[in-house]
């Protein structure tokens, strides 16, 4: 991206900036007779060695050595990549960047500094609601109650989204202007069945989300009105070209130089948890967005620290939540400490109880993943009996087969050794068996499919297929066509189906004129009958139900892959063998990764597809 910029571009950008102010903006300076010096922010020191040079528009550290321009600052100190340094510069220097992916075909709607915009603009106005609007005066009140005042509310961007239905929509301008489309690009407003414009955030304390740069990117609306049941208690933005729930940490633009300082970053589970953990002095504390910890943020915290500290709640749900999240860390090559919180207790609760002093307590308690895990095993298992303790050992393994190397699996599997009163030997030759035993070829889907009667086809793939043709709906359409390579549907009369309403081409029926009799009979019995035949949709509502079943057919594709890997390994030696084995973990991991929901699997979807359309 950053090639398409042309260095007169650049050059202006530097040329409309004092290096002095861009720093000074990030840590304080001293003049000191003709030279600019502060505290490095690049390592610790007591006496200043960082100087800045206006003349030359550049800095250099003569304690740690480093140096550069405005562009190398930007990039070390926010931890960003040149393209991003770029963008930030460009917007302080009031300099317009037109910058297009290669890739990328006609721009179609709204850019996502547009996006940017538009959610800019409603943080403000939601702002303005909750501190002037009598309507806000519950919301207001309830923030009293969670010792949330004003001045915090304008830091963190809380805001008040009223009732109606057109507070946003009303002040856009015309269907088909700028702002409307940049509105319902960012998910902020929504069209209804009568194809009318809604605001999608109606009477709801609203959050603020921004990305690592300090971007709006969404929000999250609490509603008050918590004996509706029928309503959702948080309510996000959906998935947007800016947000993507799966890559937002919440306060990570806040947090991440306190996380780069203290070379640790704390994880709760929600915006006011972390937000009392800033304010109680813990400034490194980010949350997930509305979603399960995935891998992209184990990523994502990555690039700022070797070490997080998972803060779960006492009860069973949060303890299963922190053990799969330490998985996906562990799995980065990150040490991962867990801090179990008093039962009944959270740290908004627990810190304004009991002092940021009892909070710091219990992350001095945390413990390895390891070690939390055989405690809970402890309380659950009579480790005296030969039952208990093979149950015990299988799951320290399973625990131990995410780590990322071969020293991470050695603490591991001797901490569980330690603490099951194992051989540490015993244990390396059972995590190998289990490895071998994965490895083992099983019958390829093709192959079962090809003894199967012909009636007999992939139950996913007919009800998608059945799916579709139930509801004639545009969003369910792309949804597959954004997800679900043709090539994957094995059965050919599914196929087709799925390709004819998938790509909307109209009359079923006439769409399928060549694709024979037993194709048009299924499809037939779709049209004349599609509540019959989809049934109840499993009871999940439309969208859920067709990821669920996207999931499927990838599952259903991956384990042929993986038989394929198997039937392939006894054939191979050498370099070759350890290269299929590190395939066979990878789709291992993958295919775990799909089983905990559409949160967390699409973006293994999203590597999947770059494999399967570059085969």
């Amino acid at each position: 991206m950053a090639g398409m910029v042309s260095k007169d571009v650049i050059d202006q950008i530097r040329n409309a900036l004092d290096i002095a102010d861009v720093i000074g903006s990030y840590v304080q300076l001293k003049r000191a007779g003709n030279s600019i010096k502060a505290l490095c922010p690049f390592h610790k020191e007591k006496t200043p060695s960082f100087h800045v040079n206006p003349a030359r528009q550049a800095f250099h550290c003569f304690g740690c050595g480093v140096g550069g321009d405005v562009f190398k600052f930007v990039m070390l100190y926010d931890h960003v990549d040149f393209p991003t340094a770029l963008r930030m510069l460009a917007s302080r220097a009031g300099v317009h960047l037109q910058l297009e992916e290669a890739h990328s075909g006609p721009k179609d709607g709204p850019g996502k500094d547009e996006i940017f915009a538009a959610n800019e603009e409603a943080s403000k106005r939601y702002q303005k609601e909750l501190l002037q609007s009598p309507e806000a005066a519950a919301a207001r009140e309830y923030l009293k109650k969670r010792a949330l005042n004003t001045e915090v509310c304008k830091e963190w961007g809380i805001g008040w989204a009223p009732e109606g239905y057109g507070f946003l929509a009303d002040a856009a301008g015309p269907r088909g202007g700028p702002k409307m489309k940049a509105l319902e690009a960012a998910g902020l407003v929504a069209t209804s069945e009568k194809g009318s414009l809604y605001d999608r955030f109606r009477g709801r304390v609203m959050f603020t989300i921004r990305d690592e740069l300090g971007r709006a990117v969404g929000f999250s609306g609490r509603v008050l009105k918590t004996e509706d049941k029928t309503v959702g208690k948080y309510v996000n933005t959906p998935e947007t070209p800016v947000f993507r729930k799966s890559r937002i940490l919440f306060a990570l633009d806040k947090a991440k130089r306190e996380i780069l300082d203290r070379h640790a970053a704390l994880l709760v589970e929600g915006q006011i948890d972390c937000i009392r953990c800033h304010l109680g002095g813990f400034p490194n504390a980010v949350a997930s967005q509305g979603t399960a910890f995935t891998s992209e943020h184990a990523t994502l915290l990555k690039r700022y620290t070797d070490h997080v500290v998972i803060v779960l709640d006492a009860d069973a749900a949060g303890q299963k939540a922190a053990l799969r999240s330490a998985e996906l860390l562990i799995a980065e090559g990150l040490a991962v400490s867990l801090a179990a919180l008093p039962a009944g207790e959270d740290p908004d609760s627990l810190i304004q109880k009991q002092g940021p002093a009892a909070f710091a307590a219990v992350l001095a308690a945390a413990q390895t993943p390891m070690g939390f895990l055989l405690g809970l095993l402890r309380t659950q298992e009579d480790l005296r009996t030969q039952e208990g303790l093979l149950r015990a050992t299988r799951a320290a393994l399973e625990l131990a087969e995410h780590a990322a190397g071969a020293v991470q699996t050695e603490q591991m599997l001797r901490e569980a050794a330690a603490g099951l009163g194992i051989g540490y030997d015993a244990l390396r030759r059972d995590l190998r068996a289990a490895v071998r035993r994965k490895l083992r070829p099983t019958p390829a889907p093709d192959e079962v499919a090809a003894a199967a009667p012909a009636a007999a086809r992939p139950v996913a793939e007919l009800e998608l297929a059945m799916l579709l043709g139930a509801r004639n709906d545009p969003e369910l359409a792309g949804l597959v066509r954004r997800w679900v390579p043709y090539e994957l549907i094995t059965d050919p009369a599914c196929r087709a189906i799925v390709h004819a309403l998938a790509e909307e081409e109209g009359d079923l029926m006439a769409a399928l004129g060549d694709a024979g009799e037993e194709c048009q009979a299924l499809a037939a019995q779709i049209v004349n009958a599609p509540q019959k035949v989809l049934g109840s949709e499993k009871d999940m509502g439309v969208e859920k139900a067709a990821q669920d079943l996207i999931l499927s057919i990838w599952q259903r594709h991956l384990d042929g892959r993986r038989a394929e890997l198997g039937r392939r390994f006894k054939e191979l030696a050498g370099e070759a063998r350890q290269e299929a084995m590190r395939e066979f973990a990878e789709l291992l991991l993958d295919q775990g990764k799909l089983k905990l929901g559409w949160e967390q699997a699409h973006p293994i979807l999203d590597l999947q597809l770059q494999k399967f359309c570059a085969n």
